[in-house]
């Protein structure tokens, strides 16, 4: 067969997608997913995996799209648990998973999760709540009136109230109420026809870092792995970013238990060529193979490195890394007018790449070790390698760094010598060791409690992804005098340009503050503007600039809501921008609990051409319920306005997280679309 000819303005004809999988085209398109080891073990029936573990990016979501194309019985749970449910003991009461406290947080969880199956049953006409099913029956209310979230709520507070009580009977009852209902549940599951996959997750919707929400997730699994034993009709899947991961690691004593159950997503470097590839080749009638050739379609060749290898060497095997990258670099290549995408092309998408990356990195790890963005800029305009006597250098300087002993005391102290300082910046896939066949990174889904080895006279090498952010110098360290002076100069954005960082973050703490004792009323509704605008300004000065009123009178009642410009660059927004034509984002400010049909149509009148067909509603109640979504689908759908999201009180409170402080990057509000 002869050379494909593809059209000139090939380039401009490709729609690689979106980064984030919550927003891809591969949700309508099961030709552009691509099967890994991680996602046929999600696909095998008999599989005993229940948990699937990787970096932010390395396709988690995307499993859940194809495990949902594939079976037609799932059930998508995203909690909002994690940061509702108060826990009514002292957190060190949990830790021991054996005891009182912990099993019954497990056993409450092992019951909603059932409770979910039966409701679908129900809902699917497949079972009746017959009398000769006694347990379930009594647990028809919790099952037919209760979503997923509200059942552990009601679950937990029956619980703990006998454990509190001392009732030891009525504690008892309820911790074998789930095995009971679970028998009575595999006597009624004869067939395939009841068999149901629980896929948990996007958990950082509702995610705030707490030790709390560990606890919660932590008795969460536990519950899955029981439930895969004692259950002929469930199985359950959790998808967990390895740092969240990691931190549970630490805490389990019974950790064992979990980790047998656990699937690394893992990419090779072949799957991730043909993960573009698919992209590329999917708007031509005639489409090159697969395997390389269709990537030569697309990418220049110039003799010293090849295309594909450069791509890679930056991307640290995450399928979302790759398309983002090849992303800007198509972006570039049209801009200047070329047929495929040159060396140059790459180089120059590189740069705008390498910070993206830089700022993900530190949001990504800001929960494991708070502020770890100061110490990884201080690396700015030094060399990429650096010995470990250069290493210990640098970890004295940054002792005797005021800003740093005062925002980074929580991890840095624990990590003070060369070996442990490595150890969380190889962790964390910043620092590489090099070796006799090249630098050895973590990669991507590797289970970390494979420590790095190294001796005195190991060479450690900075990830090339971060080279062009920090303006590394392409030389060896050997050590860092008394007279070298570190830097930081190397990310301007990461504060707002009029703060410093003290200063930022009690400005967080005092507008979070504010909005918690803030009443809700047409009192409070003047101060509740003030704080929505605030958050704009400190949350999203990555990508909204220009934040100004819009004032309107209601009721003798001057309004003020709030527009600001879509300045992004890549995420979230740049999605909005692109999809809905949003250069302005509009922000209602509701200072109430409950919304009403015309909070939705005055959104609407801001919806066109000119300010784009994407706004915001930002209200004080704690729930986005059923009558919300129909609004927003009507306007969606039926009036082809444009898209609404709707903001909660504890959304804006997740805003100021210590994950998201240091700018927030994106929320996830599909389910509400």
């Amino acid at each position: 067969m002869g050379k494909i000819q593809l059209p000139k303005d090939a380039l401009k004809r490709v729609k690689i997608g979106q980064a984030f999988a919550e927003y891809d085209i591969i949700r309508t398109d099961p030709e552009l997913f691509v099967a890994t080891p991680s996602t046929l073990s999600s696909l095998d029936p008999d599989g005993q995996n229940c948990f699937y573990i990787g970096r932010r990016g390395a396709g988690k979501t995307a499993i859940t799209f194809e495990v949902q194309r594939k079976f037609q019985r799932c059930i998508h749970i995203i909690p909002q648990i994690f940061d509702l449910l108060t826990l009514p003991l002292e957190h060190e009461e949990f830790f021991d998973t054996r005891q009182r406290p912990f099993k019954s947080l497990m056993h409450s969880m092992e019951r909603a999760l059932v409770d979910e199956v039966i409701k679908a049953w129900a809902e699917n006409g497949i079972f009746k709540f017959d009398r000769s099913y006694d347990h379930i029956k009594r647990e028809r209310g919790l099952i037919e009136d209760c979503d997923f979230d509200s059942r552990i709520l009601n679950l937990t507070d029956e619980i703990f109230e006998a454990y509190t009580k001392e009732n030891d009977k009525l504690w008892l009852r309820q911790i074998k109420r789930s095995k009971e209902i679970i028998q009575e549940a595999n006597s009624i599951a004869t067939n395939g026809a009841y068999d149901y996959i629980l896929l948990v997750d996007r958990l950082d919707e509702s995610w705030d870092g707490s030790e709390s929400a560990i606890i919660c997730l932590m008795a969460l699994m536990h519950a899955t792995v029981r439930l895969r034993a004692s259950s002929n009709f469930i199985r359950p899947y959790i998808f967990i970013r390895e740092n969240i991961y990691d931190r549970i690691r630490a805490l389990d004593n019974e950790f064992s238990r979990l980790e047998t159950s656990s699937v690394f997503l893992e990419w090779s470097e072949r799957k991730l060529i043909e993960l573009v590839e698919r992209r590329l080749v999917r708007p031509f009638n005639t489409k090159p193979k697969l395997g390389g050739e269709a990537w030569s379609y697309f990418f220049e060749e110039d003799g010293k490195e090849s295309s594909a290898a450069r791509v890679m060497k930056l991307c640290q095997h995450r399928p979302r890394d790759v398309l983002m990258l090849c992303s800007y670099a198509i972006d570039n290549a049209i801009n200047d007018g070329n047929s495929k995408i040159t060396h140059q092309d790459l180089n120059d998408a590189s740069i705008r790449y390498s910070t993206s990356r830089l700022k993900d990195l530190e949001d990504e790890f800001a929960e494991n070790y708070p502020n770890i963005s100061l110490v990884l800029e201080y690396f700015y305009g030094l060399g990429n390698q650096f010995t470990v006597n250069a290493v210990e250098d640098f970890i004295q300087k940054l002792l005797i760094n005021e800003s740093i002993s005062k925002h980074c005391k929580d991890w840095l102290f624990d990590h003070t010598t060369p070996y442990r300082f490595v150890e969380v910046l190889y962790g964390i896939g910043f620092l590489g060791i090099k070796r006799k066949g090249g630098t050895q990174y973590k990669e991507s889904g590797k289970d970390s409690n494979a420590k790095p080895a190294f001796d005195n006279n190991t060479i450690f090498e900075i990830h090339p992804t971060y080279h062009e952010a920090l303006n590394l110098r392409p030389v060896l360290i050997s050590d860092l005098k008394d007279e070298v002076m570190l830097k930081n100069e190397g990310i301007l954005e990461e504060i707002p340009e009029s703060f410093q960082l003290d200063d930022y973050k009690m400005t967080l703490e005092d507008v979070l503050k504010q909005l918690k004792e803030l009443p809700v009323g047409r009192d409070g509704a003047k101060e509740f503007e003030e704080v929505v605008g605030n958050i704009i300004r400190l949350c999203f000065f990555r990508s909204l600039t220009n934040v100004h009123p819009s004032e309107r009178t209601l009721d003798n009642t001057t309004i003020r809501d709030w527009v600001a410009s879509n300045r992004a660059t890549g995420g979230f927004w740049e999605m909005v921008r692109n999809k809905y034509g949003a250069t302005q984002i509009v922000w209602e400010c509701k200072n109430y609990t409950d919304l009403k049909a015309d909070d939705f149509h005055q959104l609407q009148y801001y919806l066109n051409d000119t300010f784009g067909r994407f706004g915001i509603i930002v209200f004080r109640g704690d729930e986005v319920k059923e009558s919300y979504l129909k609004h927003v689908s009507n306007i969606a759908t039926r009036n082809q306005s444009g898209l609404v999201m709707i903001l909660t009180q504890k959304d804006m409170e997740v805003f100021f997280t210590p994950s998201n402080k240091r700018g927030v990057q994106r929320k996830s509000y599909t389910r509400q679309a």
